[in-house]
């Protein structure tokens, strides 16, 4: 949802807006930034599917609701941070959404636990052994 919408608006003002006498989609970096947000973005579906087709088995885990959380709130809050540095100024106007999904982001990314909590959720499940008591 928030990473899609915060890459497609990257994406769309990346190719309007010119630099240098060119779309700023066209320049190396910008390329970079759209590449790696496509992939991330690609393969939190893919997690999210993965997740889906286990709860259907009735073998999903705790453990694994934390995994998606953790990689897929994160990977959507640093797509709107690359999209936010990509449109410049305009990244904290009110004209784009992509300020308005980074805020509501930052706070999606600590409630139903933090990303430490649900890293310590895995690191249980893999280990065997709770690091928190």
């Amino acid at each position: 949802g928030a990473a899609e919408a915060c890459f497609s608006e990257g994406l769309a003002y990346s190719k309007e807006r010119e630099v240098f006498g060119k779309p700023l989609a066209g320049m190396q970096l910008a390329q970079k930034k759209l590449a790696d947000m496509a992939t991330q973005i690609t393969l939190g579906q893919l997690m999210m599917l993965r997740l889906g087709r286990l709860k259907d088995e009735g073998t999903m885990t705790h453990s694994q609701v934390s995994m998606a959380k953790r990689n897929n709130v994160h990977m959507a809050l640093e797509c709107a941070r690359t999209v936010r540095d990509m449109l410049g100024a305009n990244g904290i106007s009110l004209e784009f959404h992509t300020g308005r999904h980074m805020c509501n982001l930052e706070s999606v990314i600590t409630y139903e636990g933090t990303h430490d909590i649900h890293t310590l959720a895995i690191g249980h499940e893999v280990s065997g052994i709770p690091a928190y008591r």
